[in-house]
């Protein structure tokens, strides 16, 4: 695996960003959902083709505060002044659940800015009648059951693992509360922003997937992603729930290569 290095930029005159960066390349920015950031097997494969950036979301790190940031707007912003710290004018872009409604907002708020969409089971919509439950309220052993096809495999126990040492156990436990604590700033209580009527102006090619078994956001959405956005195409893969790029990492990790291939303005 890949040893990522942590870069912290100053994107406006009250915000710092961190980021894990690996690769070499064009680069591929990566947003995060509300779990937190973690260097994974996914970001791992990406980063031995592209320069894989990924941001903390702010509140998320030792360099940021999230009282800088007032609202999903103040953070699509602070994302582009990241780009502009960085000097990419338009990169691709992958986010996952929370990272995933984010990135669906750069695409639509400025098309210059995103060349291609990855969307992983973004969040961003809200069914009253087919509604998300909320990872708020949940309890860990209930969160990792909906987010998880098997809460039990190895891969939960990697993603559940905390340091031996009992000071660093403290740490890794008090970073995840604060984690789901910026995350709710943005979530909370509902992740319904009006998302749905920007949808249909994003022109970057997009591709959208899914977990056919998401426990956490209900795989008919993508369905509602894939017709409001004019260039989209949705995969939904079996076997898997919410972390569908870790549970069947080959299969999406193969879809993410082919659509980072597509002609930047073609449909899928």
């Amino acid at each position: 695996m890949a040893n990522p290095t942590t870069h912290t930029y100053q994107v406006n005159a009250r915000l710092a960003i961190d980021t894990l960066e690996a690769g070499s390349g064009e680069p591929l920015l990566f947003l995060h959902g509300a779990g937190g950031l973690a260097w994974d097997p996914y970001l791992d494969a990406l980063a031995e083709r592209r320069r894989v950036i990924a941001p903390y979301l702010p509140g998320t790190s030792k360099s940021n505060d999230i009282s800088q940031v007032r609202d999903l707007w103040d953070l699509v912003l602070c994302y582009y002044d990241l780009l502009d710290a960085l000097g990419i004018a338009s990169a691709d872009v992958i986010g996952h659940s929370m990272g995933g409604m984010i990135a669906c907002e750069m695409a639509a708020v400025d098309q210059s800015r995103v060349a291609r969409l990855i969307a992983i089971a973004p969040a961003g919509l809200f069914d009253m009648e087919n509604p998300m439950p909320d990872i708020f309220a949940m309890l860990p052993q209930e969160l990792a059951g909906r987010i998880l096809i098997d809460p039990q495999s190895e891969l939960a126990k990697m993603l559940g693992a905390l340091p031996d040492d009992v000071d660093e156990q403290v740490e890794v436990l008090i970073q995840r509360l604060s984690t789901l604590n910026a995350a709710a700033k943005f979530l909370w209580p509902i992740p319904d922003k009006g998302l749905i009527r920007r949808l249909p102006r994003i022109k970057a090619p997009t591709l959208v997937i899914w977990g056919r078994q998401d426990g956490l956001i209900p795989v008919g959405y993508g369905e509602t992603f894939r017709s409001l956005i004019p260039n989209a195409r949705l995969e939904v893969l079996d076997q898997a729930s919410h972390l569908v790029q870790l549970e069947r990492l080959p299969e999406a990790l193969s879809l993410t290569l082919q659509a980072l291939q597509w002609p930047a303005g073609d449909a899928p």
